[in-house]
């Protein structure tokens, strides 16, 4: 289905209507309202604001070029993780980025990119550490459905204003969707068209929050390019990836503040899909969790690694390796070295045995 109806104009007035902000309210109440809802929100304000000719002072003007700046080595930042894996690809962030009006800025918060396999994502890790200085920051490991270990890597550099901005980050991963790792289990694929990996990754993210005023801009910037104008592929891929529910609110909710036909007729094709993938979910049995980083893996839970120290070149080039230590299991990554753990607490005993571990194989 396709339509001849304009979507609705990114512009202040809708704005107003996304950030229930009066319109009789002026500029400075639409970006606390936004700074309310995200930390990087004001940006898109900012920049429509700037578009239709609001004067911007030296707070506002310094927002924009800091989130532009940001953009700029993000960008870079992917050049060289495309270089390095070549099937590497980015969902989100820039991907919708280039569909909004030019001069206005879809706010920057960090890149995620997905890689097929552990070798592309270690080479391209090791290309983001060695050639721009990144951090390991977070690792999370999980066993899919698919009976593959997955890696979600974060890696991180200094916010260049720590006290206005978050750090840079650059979240690097095996699996396209990782669901709550319960009734919604890990998915690996990406569908073909950049248009659907896109508003499918949106979608997860009601997975973790609320949708709020950037993914309802972001699905009109994604259906005045007509990304969605073929409703039965985009249906097929929300029910395919088990996002039916999300995506029948995430359209629900755009159609109420831009009305369209087309998010209309996705809204009536996901209704009864929504239907069934809620009962599937409620349907799954609640699991124990298992002691021991070993069984957690082998159960599907997800563990953890805290990281231990940088050292390149410990174990293999392409892939982790997991370690048992004298206490804990570690993990060695062409990255750096973790311990592997269950929670948020560590015992500092587990902690001081795993770094001496590390140092007497660093010694050997």
């Amino acid at each position: 289905m396709t339509s001849t109806t304009p979507p609705a104009t990114l512009d202040l007035a809708l704005l107003h209507t996304l950030l229930d902000v009066p319109d009789h309210e002026d500029g400075r109440e639409l970006v606390a309202a936004a700074r309310a809802v995200s930390a990087t929100l004001p940006q898109l304000v900012v920049s429509v604001a700037a578009r239709e000719g609001v004067p911007l002072g030296s707070g506002s003007s310094d927002e924009l070029a800091r989130a532009r700046a940001r953009a700029v080595r993000y960008a870079a930042f992917r050049a060289t993780a495309e270089a390095a894996a070549p099937h590497c690809r980015v969902v989100k962030g820039p991907s919708l980025a280039r569909h909004y009006p030019q001069g206005v800025l879809r706010p920057v918060g960090d890149l995620d990119l997905v890689l097929p396999d552990q070798a592309e994502l270690w080479a391209a890790a090791h290309a983001l550490a060695t050639e721009h200085g990144a951090e390991p920051h977070e690792l999370t490991l999980v066993t899919g459905p698919d009976g593959r270990l997955h890696v979600l890597l974060t890696l991180a550099w200094p916010s260049p204003d720590p006290l206005v901005e978050q750090e840079l980050r650059v979240e690097l991963s095996t699996a396209a969707f990782y669901g709550d790792l319960g009734a919604l289990p890990v998915r690996y694929a990406l569908p073909g068209p950049q248009g659907l990996a896109d508003l499918l990754s949106v979608a997860e993210e009601r997975v973790e929050r609320p949708f709020h005023a950037k993914d309802a801009v972001d699905v009109l910037m994604l259906l005045a390019a007509g990304e969605l104008d073929d409703t039965d592929a985009v249906t097929a891929a929300l029910d395919t990836l088990r996002l039916a529910p999300e995506g029948l609110e995430l359209a629900a909710l755009v159609h109420a503040v831009a009305p369209h036909p087309l998010l209309d007729a996705l809204a009536g094709r996901l209704r009864p899909l929504a239907a069934q993938e809620r009962a599937r979910r409620a349907a799954v049995p609640a699991r124990s969790e298992p002691a021991g980083i070993r069984a957690r893996l082998d159960a599907g839970f997800p563990v953890w690694g805290m990281l231990l120290d940088t050292c390149v070149g410990r174990g293999p080039a392409d892939r982790l390796e997991l370690v048992d230590g004298p206490r804990s299991t570690l993990v060695h990554t062409p990255v750096g070295s973790f311990l592997l753990v269950a929670g948020e607490l560590v015992d500092a005993a587990d902690h001081a045995a795993a770094l001496a571990f590390l140092d007497s194989g660093a010694r050997a």
